[in-house]
């Protein structure tokens, strides 16, 4: 069910390529075009967000940084392929993500993962060059021309990028710079060999079973094993908080349950 959904490896800068290029792009991203003010000086991002964009998502990657927000709302696991990059589950169906209604709005008061936060705003390193720039999805509908929607909020003031847009950059600087902290701590678990493949049966209102594979979790048995050293260690490094935010998270598997049943 749940495979990395995100960049290519928490720790790698994602890399945007020209059309026909074999890399696949992000989830989300469908047309990346380098933000600039000549192809950009006349557009705006759509005000409210409308989130419709991730209504097919039922995992998204989350860092580290996010596990304590995220836990209060879904069930955090580790993707069963190499990265074994940490995801956030938002539905129980592939193509479903149950914190998404109708209208676009995210479900009030549930934590809003910053890889769907910076959406259509991404920081990318065009091939074969060492610098990274600010990226923004030509083709989404949040992008729009801010003579037909003068609500919108403008990318560009006066030929200079506007403060929402700064505002974006720094929201996806920030999800970069996480990445090599994700990337540690994924590293450490995976060399002790914690996790453990799991199936999760989900009885569902309707009285059939909705079966869950392809997920991974943190052993309680193997890391109650781990010498002191390593304990003291993840201490110092504060990954022992994420082992626990973890553990606790898989409690919102019955939420996902309750969210489906209601309907969103």
């Amino acid at each position: 069910m749940a495979k990395q959904t995100g960049p290519d490896g928490a720790a790698g800068k994602e890399q945007f390529v020209p059309q026909g290029g074999q890399q696949p792009l992000p989830m989300f991203y469908k047309k990346p075009q380098p933000l600039h003010k000549t192809a950009h000086g006349d557009k705006g991002l759509k005000q409210p967000i409308d989130y419709r964009f991730a209504a097919e998502a039922h995992a998204v990657v989350i860092h580290t940084q996010e596990f304590r927000l995220a836990a209060a709302s879904y069930p955090i696991i580790f993707s069963d392929d190499e990265g074994a990059m940490p995801l956030a589950i938002l539905g129980y169906r592939d193509g479903e993500n149950l914190f998404v209604d109708g209208d676009g709005h995210w479900a009030q008061g549930a934590y809003i993962p910053s890889y769907v936060r910076r959406y259509p705003f991404a920081i990318g390193q065009p091939k074969g060059q060492a610098e990274t720039i600010l990226y923004v999805d030509g083709a989404s509908d949040l992008i729009v021309d801010m003579a037909a929607d003068p609500e919108a909020a403008a990318l560009f003031t006066d030929g200079t990028p506007s403060a929402r847009t700064m505002e974006m950059n720094e929201l996806c600087a920030a999800f970069q710079q996480q990445a090599p902290l994700t990337s540690a701590f994924v590293e450490e678990v995976r060399r002790r060999e914690l996790l453990d493949s799991k199936e999760i049966r989900l009885d569902l209102p309707s009285g059939d079973p909705q079966l869950l594979t392809g997920l991974r979790i943190i052993d309680e048995d193997k890391f109650n094993a781990l010498p002191d050293e390593a304990i003291l260690e993840w201490r110092r490094q504060g990954w022992l908080p994420l082992v626990f935010w973890h553990w606790a998270s898989m409690d919102n598997f019955l939420r996902l349950i309750e969210r489906g049943g209601a309907g969103n």
